[in-house]
């Protein structure tokens, strides 16, 4: 059991169930989903985009965005290590990477482009847990995650001042990052999930990923 990327759930639902909906899901920027390019997204057509290791969902997420939203098909999609127009991080290395890169004066965070397209939220991954699993130990899981997540909500100061100096952020903004995330699904995350999973079943295979 554990928290998934979205696109591993759905390749896992014959196997696993969720826990009671929780997720982490952004509400409107990501914050720490970025991409980088040296041209606006918009002339991205025959460019090569490289692709962190870390992600699964993200980048397909760029997938998404670049096919139906902003209507470009990149040449490649390769590793950080070999020449590229663009590059996608995530997580504490975007965050850290918050301000921008000199060399790719072009920034989007990718949960922002999602929200102003569709003006949903997106939900990055969920909390799963095998079939096989006994129902009181689902149930356990389950009273243990909630507990979790109220814990670190109602501590998320404590948690700022042990992070913010190692991201490079103000004790404040790791506040404001942390509690710009839900983390159980509700009506809108279920339409926003709804419809990645319909826009990235229609994406043509021509453009997938294989950089990680």
């Amino acid at each position: 059991a554990g928290p998934i990327p979205l696109v591993d759930c759905f390749r896992l639902e014959d196997r696993s169930e969720y826990v009671n909906g929780f997720c982490i899901a952004t509400v409107e920027r990501a914050l720490s989903i970025l991409l980088y390019c040296r041209q606006p997204i918009e002339e991205l057509k025959g460019a090569s985009v490289a692709v962190t290791g870390e992600t699964s969902t993200s980048a397909q997420l760029l997938r998404v965005l670049l096919t139906h939203r902003f209507e470009v098909r990149p040449r490649e999609y390769v590793t950080l290590e070999q020449p590229h127009d663009a590059y996608l991080l995530i997580g504490d290395n975007a965050l850290r990477r918050k301000g921008g890169d000199p060399s790719y004066p072009f920034l989007y965070d990718l949960g922002q482009a999602w929200h102003d397209w569709t003006g949903l939220p997106f939900v990055f991954a969920r909390w799963i847990v095998q079939k096989t699993v006994a129902s009181d130990i689902r149930q356990r899981l389950h009273d243990q995650v909630e507990t979790s997540i109220q814990a670190g909500l109602a501590n998320v100061e404590a948690i700022a001042d042990k992070r913010h100096a190692d991201l490079g952020l103000s004790r404040q903004e790791v506040v404001e990052y942390v509690r710009s995330f839900h983390y159980v699904v509700g009506e809108e995350e279920r339409e926003a999930i709804g419809r990645f999973r319909h826009l990235l079943e229609a994406l043509p295979q021509a453009s997938a990923i294989t950089a990680n």
